[in-house]
């Protein structure tokens, strides 16, 4: 699990390393999961990556959350009953972080889309990771 959000998160990374061919081609494979909106992608030494800040976010969330994957195991295990009120609370910074601009409260900025991203990314896959170990568990 943790080499293939590795291999995603470098991949979304990749970019500014490869030439203008495969960057095209990196491209066009993260588009449908990402608008890749210039003024909300990170850029690295003049290109920019294949996904914006908070899908940046997520898919480092996705590599932490696996990684600590121990650590996690015993956290859902306390709060087995509520476990996914905890998993869609991880999505109300994301929400906040939305609508506060669009409402015009305030600005949100590459930090707080990735921040976000990264607190969800990480709580869904230590989310998903326990459950996937749980199930195997039983039927072992």
């Amino acid at each position: 699990m943790g080499a293939a959000a590795s291999v995603i998160l470098l991949g979304a990374s990749s970019p500014p390393f490869l030439s203008s061919g495969a960057r095209a081609l990196v491209m066009h494979a993260f588009a449908p999961v990402c608008h890749q909106l210039p003024g909300r992608s990170p850029v690295l030494d003049g290109v920019q990556l294949a996904v914006c800040d908070r899908c940046l976010g997520i898919y480092g969330g996705v590599l932490l959350g696996v990684l600590t994957l121990g650590w996690g195991r015993r956290l859902w295990a306390r709060v087995r009953a509520v476990d996914r009120v905890v998993l869609l609370g991880s999505l109300v910074p994301i929400a906040l972080d939305w609508v506060g601009p669009v409402l015009g409260l305030w600005p949100n900025v590459p930090l707080s889309r990735a921040g976000t991203g990264l607190l969800f990314g990480g709580v869904a896959a230590s989310f998903a990771a326990d459950r996937l170990l749980s199930g195997l568990e039983r039927q072992g």
